[in-house]
């Protein structure tokens, strides 16, 4: 089989945890015997094409006028322009083309123009909706516009692949697609890159007072992320534990205003800020963390949560999302209510309090993780969804259709 993947990001172009996600499956998938040939955004310093670790990696410079990033829409119907040449030189130089898999909805136009010029069937991975990113709303127009997109390219695949239940639940729901349409694979994480030998006396230097815990927290800083939540909730802590650092580990739109809450509470000493950290540093965390929180207000899935399971470190998680599938409440780590600073410091004392019940959680974790994550079952079954989308695919020429309105949304 010869699979063309389009991802607007690819190591080492890494924005968020999707470009992380179609690396471990291209080379998974490839390790397999499938032919992998991904077209993605260039980065500095990286070749146009290279073959690395088995996969055809392709890199595309946009197209001028230069647009900022900011601009959403258009920049991603610009950048789309720039992957469709490539991809289109690509597919006329190979044999033969069993499936395009698209990942999110910048690279929509491109998979679905594709599809229809070529009668190939597409297969889209839907990572998160701009829907759940503002929890039920869409409150601007570019947040509609996304919205629209993401409907389409889950409307154009022959099939779309998803994280979760719940995730299967939001996108049948809000995109009105049969379920039958749509398949559940997890995400995967390699746990053996995660457990290899790091010091951690430079980190715990730099960042932590002497004899304090650890409260660790990675990801991109925007609002859905919750760590405004943990913010909050640190003057009960430290009035039950006074010997408490939390790190924040992780780049985005939301730090100023984190900042400035840090700075209302006086909790400058008690709160550190890395900024993006790299894989060594990130298993030292965890290594050294007592307590890994993962307070997402929306979360498809969770990646941290096995990582922090991988590493043997006690989790806490937002009963919300794909998170709540993820973790057994009392068994494999706990939950609190999602956005409530008490309920999470309730759940925070009790493990930093109670070392018995860290070391359950812990053991009780790393036995539930099973082969159920590993990257080489994730492939297998989205080769099965390959194959699936080959079967059930019919052409038929693109057909003008409307976005449905979402649930309880004025028709007229």
């Amino acid at each position: 089989m010869r699979v063309l993947i389009l991802s607007w990001e690819y190591p080492p172009r890494i924005i968020g945890g999707l470009g992380r996600h179609v690396y471990h499956l291209a080379t998974s998938l490839t390790s397999g015997g499938t032919e992998v040939h991904v077209v993605t955004k260039d980065h500095p310093g990286e070749p146009d094409y290279e073959e690395s670790e088995g996969v055809h990696v392709h890199r595309v410079v946009n197209y001028p006028p230069d647009i900022p990033q900011e601009d959403w829409v258009p920049w991603t119907l610009q950048f789309n322009v720039a992957l469709l040449e490539k991809a289109v030189s690509l597919v006329n130089d190979l044999d033969n083309v069993n499936v395009i898999h698209a990942h999110d909805w910048l690279v929509a136009h491109a998979a679905a123009s594709l599809k229809h010029a070529y009668r190939i069937p597409m297969v889209a991975t839907i990572h998160a909706t701009e829907y759940g990113r503002h929890q039920g709303h869409l409150p601007g127009p570019m947040n509609k516009l996304i919205h629209q997109i993401e409907w389409w390219l889950t409307f154009e695949s022959v099939r779309t692949i998803c994280c979760s239940r719940y995730m299967k639940e939001q996108i049948t729901d809000i995109f009105q697609l049969p379920p039958d349409k749509v398949k559940i694979i997890p995400n995967g994480i390699d746990a053996e890159s995660f457990r290899k030998d790091v010091s951690v006396d430079l980190l715990r230097n730099k960042y932590i007072d002497p004899g304090d815990k650890l409260v660790f927290f990675v990801g991109r800083l925007v609002y859905e992320k919750g760590v405004q939540t943990v913010i909050e909730a640190m003057p009960r802590i430290l009035d039950k534990i006074p010997n408490i650092t939390f790190v924040v580990a992780g780049s985005g739109p939301h730090l100023n205003q984190l900042k400035s809450l840090v700075g209302e509470f006086g909790l400058e000493k008690k709160v550190k800020f890395t900024g993006h950290i790299g894989s060594d540093d990130l298993s030292a965390f965890y290594r050294c963390a007592d307590l890994t929180v993962v307070p997402s207000l929306y979360e498809p899935f969770g990646m941290v949560v096995l990582e922090s399971m991988a590493m043997n470190t006690p989790t806490i998680v937002a009963d919300t999302g794909g998170l709540s599938e993820i973790v057994v409440h009392e068994e494999t780590g706990l939950k609190f209510d999602p956005g409530n600073p008490d309920s999470l410091a309730d759940a925070m004392l009790r493990i930093l309090t109670d070392d018995e019940l860290s070391r359950r959680l812990t053991d009780d974790a790393r036995a539930y993780m099973g082969e159920q994550y590993s990257w080489d079952c994730i492939a297998r079954q989205t080769i099965d969804v390959y194959h699936d989308a080959e079967d059930a695919y019919e052409y038929s020429p693109r057909t003008l259709k409307l976005c449905p309105p979402l649930p309880g949304e004025a028709t007229g």
